[in-house]
């Protein structure tokens, strides 16, 4: 690790200057007396070179540069999907922090060889699941644990995107299940803290240029757990009234239940009725104060030169193999055992 472990500001680079690199510059902003930018990347010289002014730090086209700088503790992933695995692993070789956005890799041994890495070069390595740093689902997985519903029966996750993403970016997301739905799986894991051992998926895509893709953009997926424990998840890439996330956690004592956040909590009445307010239009919206926080806690464990735990960095290569479930149960028509993915893997289109 760098310099700065325990003392100064942590230095940070950030490679790929697109929608989330700009999410983690805003958050990078926010964390002034603990962070500092150090390089901005991106294959993209005039861009590089623009954002490197505005920011007042080095810029580069390549991630050679800013590995060899002692300045830099930590780098922030943030390009195009198919290079995350090479910068990671180029990274925690150079025992550089990571925070990376998903997914590492679609080849499971790809991601398997990050996973293995991080745990071996023992660096700060955190995955963009920003939902875990959401306070309202953290209260959830707080109520959850100190028993206030009993042993947990049922988890019912809604995650329904607004507006609908780029055709370009869906071109190359990997598709809803490993776009979308890998983060339903994740927060069913956090507050769980258990892995399925069945999966069952029904899909139907309504948008034709997504159809033309091999892709669909309406889900709805069924968990299986050995506890008993069932859970659900649907899933659309669009919901016309606003970005929709809920979760309902069942229990046998009870019910708790994380609600969407609103534009304000001023309910108007009238003659009329009832107005209430709306939710968030989009994820940046609802996730805002997220980025920073997950950008906070980044770099205090840098800061700190702490990890996390090896199974919860491990459960990155177990949640790929639900999410590959989840996929070929919907292409197979079938519920498919956790067992049978590496066997069935060959079904897959990525």
């Amino acid at each position: 690790m760098a310099a700065s472990q325990g003392r100064g500001r942590v230095g940070i680079a950030i490679i790929g200057l697109g929608r989330a690199g700009h999410f983690h510059l805003t958050s990078i902003g926010g964390c002034p007396d603990t962070a500092e930018l150090k390089w901005v990347v991106d294959i993209d010289e005039e861009k590089a070179q623009r954002i490197a002014k505005e920011k007042g730090c080095q810029w580069a086209t390549s991630l050679e540069p800013v590995l060899l700088d002692a300045s830099v503790d930590a780098v922030v992933i943030a390009s195009t999907t198919n290079t995350h695995f090479e910068y990671c692993k180029a990274a925690l070789t150079a025992k550089k922090a990571v925070f990376t956005e998903k997914p590492i890799s679609h080849k499971p041994e790809q991601l398997k060889e990050v996973i293995d890495m991080a745990i071996d070069k023992k660096v700060p390595f955190l995955v963009g699941y920003q939902r875990r740093v959401d306070r309202n689902f953290r209260e959830l997985a707080r109520q959850i644990k100190r028993d206030a519903i009993g042993g947990l029966r049922m988890l019912k996750c809604c995650s329904r995107d607004n507006p609908m993403p780029p055709m370009p970016y869906l071109k190359v997301s990997g598709g809803i299940f490993y776009d979308m739905l890998t983060h339903d799986f994740d927060m069913i894991h956090f507050l769980s803290g258990e892995i399925p051992t069945e999966v069952y998926s029904v899909g139907h895509c309504y948008d034709e240029e997504i159809k033309a893709m091999d892709d669909v953009d309406t889900v709805m997926v069924t968990l299986k757990f050995a506890s008993g424990l069932m859970a659900t998840v649907d899933t659309s890439r669009v919901a016309p009234y606003g970005y929709d996330q809920r979760v309902e956690a069942f229990g046998e004592k009870g019910m708790a239940t994380a609600h969407n956040e609103k534009e304000s909590t001023v309910v108007v009445a009238s003659a009329a009725g009832y107005v209430h307010p709306r939710s968030h239009k989009s994820f940046p919206e609802r996730y805002k104060t997220c980025y920073t926080e997950e950008m906070a806690e980044f770099v205090a464990m840098v800061k700190a030169g702490t990890t996390e735990s090896e199974e919860t960095v491990r459960r990155h290569v177990i949640l790929e193999r639900v999410t590959a479930a989840a996929e070929l149960s919907h292409r197979l028509g079938r519920a498919i055992k956790l067992d049978e993915v590496d066997g069935l893997r060959d079904q897959m289109p990525h």
